[in-house]
C-alpha cells in the first residue's frame, strides 16, 4: 500500500487523500469485476465469478447486484402489486361500512319506542341508500 501510494505521490505531485473510500470500495463487487489483466491488457475484464473465486470467496459467489433500470422496474411491480392489495382492501373496507349500516338501520327498524326527529331522518336516509 504504502508502495502504491508513493508512485501515486511521484506521478501526480499530490497525496492521495480518498484512501478511506478505497478501503470502504475495495472489495465491492461492482470494483472487482473490472481487472486489469497483466498481460498486456488483451484480456481487461474478467468475468466477476472468476473474481471471487480468487480472491477466495466464501461458499457460492454472488451475482451482480441489479442496476438502476432493474431497481426501477421491481419497484413498478411492487407498486402495481400494492395497488392490488389497496384495492381489496378498500372492497373490504366498503362491505364492512354497508354491514354497519344495515345494523343500525335494522335497530332502527326494531325499536318499538317513538323515533326521534333525528332517528326518523336518519332511518330515511338509510332506506333510500339501501334501495
Amino acid at each position: 500500500m504504502k508502495a502504491a501510494l508513493d508512485i501515486f505521490f511521484n506521478n501526480n505531485g499530490y497525496k492521495f487523500t480518498l484512501d478511506h473510500y478505497w478501503r470502504e470500495l475495495r472489495h465491492d463487487q461492482k470494483w472487482c469485476a473490472t481487472h486489469m489483466a497483466k498481460d498486456g491488457g488483451k484480456e481487461k475484464r474478467k468475468l466477476a465469478l472468476e473474481v471471487d473465486r480468487e480472491e477466495g470467496g466464501e461458499g457460492e459467489p454472488k451475482g451482480r447486484p441489479p442496476g438502476v433500470k432493474a431497481a426501477k422496474a421491481g419497484c413498478k411491480k411492487k407498486k402495481s402489486v400494492r395497488e392490488e392489495e389497496l384495492t381489496k382492501l378498500q372492497g373490504v373496507l366498503e362491505m364492512k361500512e354497508k354491514l354497519s349500516r344495515h345494523k343500525l338501520l335494522d335497530r332502527l327498524l326494531a325499536k318499538t319506542e317513538p323515533l326521534s326527529d333525528m332517528e326518523t331522518s336518519l332511518k330515511l336516509k338509510l332506506m333510500s341508500e339501501m334501495l
